[in-house]
């Protein structure tokens, strides 16, 4: 080996790559994600996990025409519920959960109705039942939710989530080497 190789290879040694830092793009990029997820979690976090959000999959025809059988209704708790408001709440009576329409209120009871039923519901009952007020619906989305009770396809959708997951990072992370 020449002394001006041996020179120049024990130069490099010393040396560390300089530390990479991230450019604005970068950050705009994750502030944005942060942000996104902030509000999904804000928008779609149950209860059970200190969110304000459930779900309800109409199953009848009682609220029709603006309820169809299979319509996936995401319901918010609320502080307050109006006389006009659909909302999701614990039947004693029929041991689930009902969705229907508040056509009175009197002395902290509730009176319901299906908008499509000609009678009102027999049961009065108190905001501690309530689940919440309907915020947004997805037509025929319920349907899809019945597939998610099945082990096998709730597992094979877990398997192929978290290999869609590990090689988006194994490509992440192969981008991440070349730089």
């Amino acid at each position: 080996m020449s002394s001006a190789s041996f020179a120049a290879a024990t130069r490099s040694v010393g040396r560390r790559a300089p530390l990479r830092r991230p450019t604005e793009p970068r950050l705009v990029v994750l502030g944005v994600a942060l942000l996104l997820a902030a509000a999904t979690w804000w928008a779609l976090a149950p209860p059970t996990l200190g969110g304000k959000t459930s779900f309800a999959v109409v199953d009848g025809t009682s609220m029709l025409p603006h309820l169809r059988r299979g319509d996936l209704v995401v319901v918010r708790r609320s502080s307050t519920y109006r006389v006009g408001d659909v909302v999701a709440y614990h039947s004693e009576l029929l041991h689930r959960v009902v969705l229907h329409r508040i056509v009175a209120i009197e002395d902290g009871r509730y009176t319901f109705k299906g908008d499509n039923n000609t009678w009102l519901d027999p049961e009065r009952p108190t905001a501690r039942a309530i689940i919440g007020k309907r915020w947004s619906e997805l037509p025929q989305a319920g349907h899809l939710t019945g597939f998610l009770h099945d082990p096998l396809i709730a597992a094979a959708l877990a398997v192929l989530l978290a290999l869609a997951w590990g090689l988006g990072g194994a490509r992440a992370a192969e981008g991440l080497e070349g730089q």
